[in-house]
């Protein structure tokens, strides 16, 4: 593919994305990993670090019954606070990435670590076109022009 036609594509992209014609699906699982351009270690490391040392600590100091509630505590708090946020944060990560330059969308592209969709339809790497599925895709300005809401 020539360079001009990633790059237009790679912009519309980021325009339609913008006006939330295109939805980004984000693979938080593969971009939450060591070696993705996203991925940040001290957002996975400390709280489980701070949670064990949390279980151990109560276990010493109150017994087995308060560490397994400490445990019990730590846990829910993973679930119900921490991994929604982390998971926010890729996904803002991942989107602030791939809109970045067309090497780095192609290189979530390629990956496999990202979607596009547009409504009903959705188009995933390997075998999607995401420069056809762009294209087709109409910004507001065109619908403006044609008459549509």
């Amino acid at each position: 593919m020539s360079e001009a036609r990633i790059r237009d594509a790679h912009t519309r992209l980021t325009r339609l994305l913008a006006q939330k014609r295109l939805v980004l699906g984000v693979n938080i699982g593969l971009m939450s990993r060591p070696g993705s351009p996203v991925f940040r270690r001290i957002e996975s490391a400390l709280p489980i670090g701070i949670g064990l040392f949390g279980v151990i600590s109560a276990t010493i100091l109150g017994g087995v019954t308060l560490g397994i509630l400490a445990l019990t505590a730590g846990i829910a708090v993973w679930f119900l606070v921490i991994l929604p946020r982390i998971k926010d944060q890729v996904y803002a990560r991942t989107y602030a990435f791939v809109t970045s330059a067309p090497e780095a969308f192609l290189q979530a592209w390629e990956a496999a670590a990202i979607t596009l969709r547009a409504g009903e339809e959705e188009c995933r790497p390997p075998d999607g076109d995401w420069i056809a599925f762009v294209r087709a895709a109409r910004t507001r300005e065109e619908d403006e022009e044609d008459g549509h809401p």
